[in-house]
């Protein structure tokens, strides 16, 4: 065995000690979990005490007596910091006293702060620094407590272990102790309850971040809370969740505040209640107020009885008071208004903005930014009636009612609006055609007649006021016929309704026939004239200017004739027949068109010549060919045009033509100055070969293994194909 002197030679600076050097230095030492031979220990055995104590000498005897005396009486303890001293008389009537360090049962920061001895029922109570308590019943014990060299404390009797009190470590895990109480089961925190346990004190999350974080009751309010509601608050019911809810409140009751900041200022408010970030962050002392939405109510102070649901809804509000706002920021600048209501997003959100007092109210705003304007004066004033999605309203307004819809907002002082009226002066107005649904037969009880003015103001007039009528001679100037004319039913002869104008020469009449009605118009010798014939039994005839339409059993036409030249369409009842187009003339062309509207034909449409043409023209871009191959998906067509040719003579179409599924066609045109040819095709007089294939197309000069293909001076190839 190695010396430690000789050990510390391998181990010197710059020395580089072997496996064999690290391995005899750790056979000089125990392990701990080796255990020592008793040959190896420099102690006399022979003299230690055996379990029943038979080999122990009478002097010996003795000492062990003295020390292990049994208490007879325990007087009042006392506690001088953590050391515990207690008192009694042994057995030998010899007063004694033992001092207990109780510092070690202290656990993270929490020590031991007093113990009281109740000599009526011999109970020592230990109080520690936290609050809590423990008791200690010495009545069961014959000796006093004494410290382990572990750090605890034990209680025996007699030899058997009555109490054995251990320490928590601050660093270390309950769980390493090796003689903790053992628990059948998952001991969470249902288990705790279920066993009737229970705290007074409260739950403090983080405890670095102060209060913040803090589930709490008052017993004595009747409060709950999860934040840092003021604790010292007297005011009864109150309930707050969320950071800095109620944290100032004081005689306030009837409180509820859910989100962080929520009623954060309140003190002596009473029957709030604010849901959302910020919501009622400022109110003090106002009462009955509901604000439900971030920043809803934001600003109140002291305003009492108002309903602001939606973010920022009433968000300006200070001291307004019975206001009820609902819809995201509605009436968000009103600061101090009182009986208004807001519905609709953004209602009212600028009423009182530019205005100092805000003291504006009795309004009533309805629909998505109700009484808004986009006029810099902005708008102000009591007791008015908007309703509308951005219904307009501006300026200073007072009586006002407003019916208007608008996707957008306007400015108020260029919208007449459906219907406005004034309050005040008791007016209505509407800018709109009126009508009556429902309206009742008027009968001889009925004596008035609505009647309009030259503002369009409505009044009445009696009927007997009206004694105008047509006479025998016609009409009277200014006095015009104003309802039916009905001509009888059996008199056979037409009736002319007509108007000459002798300066122009042009005669206008409407004929009145016992079995047509004709409109005409021409000259007054009858010539040039243009006419409708509109008849039950023959249909509509309209001739004007050569040209001719008729609609009638027979069929419809509309024709147009000139100088003996025909062209019109004519369609007849028959429906198998097909529809008949006229074009009379030496070049006749039938149907055209101004507009081109081939790329948008459909399957039945006719096509124009110019997207027939079109679907023979060549392009490097790829086009939709209005055709459908047999599985029906859509043909495509697309040119390549090649002046330069790989070597090989293969050429990738890959690039080209990346989602190619099917080649339905192609055309070929090569110019091969080398050979002194141009042809069209994919092969020429049996010595060139063009093969094309999805990804590629190979030319092929047979004889020629190893040709170089890239004198060929270009290469066109058109496929028509599908896409996968």
């Amino acid at each position: 065995m190695k010396t430690k002197e000789e050990l510390k030679l391998y181990f010197e600076n710059g020395d580089k000690p072997t496996q064999e050097h690290f391995w005899q230095w750790q056979d000089s030492y125990w392990h701990k979990n080796e255990k020592i031979p008793s040959n190896k220990l420099d102690y006399d055995f022979s003299q230690k005490a055996d379990a029943n104590a038979s080999n122990i000498n009478p002097q010996n005897a003795q000492l062990w007596k003295e020390k292990i005396e049994t208490q007879t009486s325990i007087q009042n303890p006392q506690l001088n910091g953590n050391i515990l001293t207690i008192f009694y008389t042994g057995e030998n009537g010899v007063q004694q006293s033992q001092n207990v360090d109780l510092s070690g049962l202290a656990t993270n920061n929490i020590s031991i702060q007093n113990a009281e001895y109740d000599a009526s029922q011999n109970i020592i109570t230990i109080t520690q620094s936290d609050g809590s308590s423990f008791a200690v019943n010495l009545s069961e014990f014959s000796i006093v407590p004494a410290t382990d060299v572990d750090g605890s404390v034990s209680l025996v009797q007699e030899g058997v272990e009555k109490v054995k009190i251990h320490k928590v470590g601050i660093s270390g895990s309950y769980n390493d102790l090796s003689d903790k109480p053992t628990f059948s089961g998952n001991d969470n925190l249902q288990n705790v309850i279920d066993r009737g346990n229970g705290t007074t004190k409260p739950i403090i999350f983080q405890p670095g971040q102060g209060r913040a974080g803090e589930i709490n009751f008052s017993p004595t309010t009747y409060s709950f809370w999860f934040g840092n509601m003021n604790t010292d608050h007297t005011g009864a019911y109150g309930l707050g969740i969320g950071y800095n809810t109620l944290s100032k409140l004081t005689t306030g009751s009837n409180n509820i505040a859910l989100g962080s900041y929520a009623l954060n200022e309140a003190t002596t408010g009473r029957w709030n209640t604010a849901t959302g970030v910020s919501s009622g962050a400022k109110l003090t002392t106002g009462n009955f107020n509901a604000f439900f939405g971030t920043q809803a109510g934001n600003e109140t102070t002291t305003g009492n009885g108002n309903t602001y649901i939606g973010d920022e809804a009433g968000n300006k509000n200070i001291t307004g008071t019975n206001n009820t706002a609902l819809g995201l920021g509605a009436a968000y600048s009103l600061t101090n208004g009182t009986q208004n209501t807001f519905l609709g997003a953004f209602a009212g959100n600028i009423h009182g903005k530019a205005t100092g007092s805000g003291a504006w109210g009795y309004n009533t705003f309805i629909g998505y930014n109700a009484a808004s304007t986009t006029h810099a004066m902005g708008v102000w004033g009591d007791n008015n009636v908007v309703i509308g999605c951005n219904a307009p309203l501006g300026g200073s307004t007072f009586n006002k009612l407003v019916i208007e819809s608008n996707p957008v907002a306007r400015r108020h002082d260029l919208v007449t609006p459906l219907i406005g009226g004034d309050f005040a002066a008791r007016t209505l107005d509407f800018d709109a055609v009126v009508s009556a649904k429902r309206t009742p037969l008027a009968d001889n009880t009925y004596t008035k007649v609505a009647v309009l003015n030259a503002n369009n103001v409505f009044g009445y007039k009696n009927l007997s006021d009206f004694s105008d009528f047509i006479s025998l001679t016609g009409t009277g100037m200014g006095a015009p016929v104003t309802g039916n004319i009905q001509f009888t039913n059996e008199d056979p002869e037409e009736r002319i309704i007509y108007r000459t104008n002798e300066l122009d020469g042009v005669k206008s009449a409407l004929g009145l026939f016992p079995e047509s009605v004709m409109m005409f118009s021409g000259n007054l010798d009858g010539t040039n004239t243009s006419s409708v014939d509109v008849s039950k039994e023959n249909g509509v005839f309209a001739y004007g200017h050569s040209s001719h339409l008729m609609l009638s059993d027979v069929g419809a036409a509309l024709r147009q004739t000139n100088g003996g030249a025909v062209k019109g369409i004519f369609a007849s009842p028959n429906i198998d027949e097909p529809v008949l187009i006229e074009h009379e003339t030496t070049n006749a062309r039938g149907l055209s068109s101004k507009t081109y509207f081939g790329d948008n034909a459909q399957e039945n449409d006719y096509i124009q010549k110019q997207y027939a043409d079109k679907q023979h023209s060549y392009t490097i871009a790829e086009e939709l060919t209005g055709g459908k191959w047999i599985n029906g998906k859509p043909v495509y067509k697309k040119t390549l045009f090649l002046d330069q040719i790989p070597r090989t003579g293969e050429i990738d179409l890959r690039s080209e033509f990346p989602d190619l599924e099917t080649i339905i066609s192609n055309e070929m045109f090569t110019e091969w100055y080398a050979l002194d040819t141009a042809f069209a095709g994919n092969q020429w007089r049996t010595k060139i070969y063009i093969t094309v294939e999805r990804e590629k197309a190979t030319i092929e000069l047979l004889g020629e293994p190893d040709y170089d293909y890239s004198i060929i001076n270009s290469f066109t190839l058109t496929l028509e194909y599908t896409k996968k």
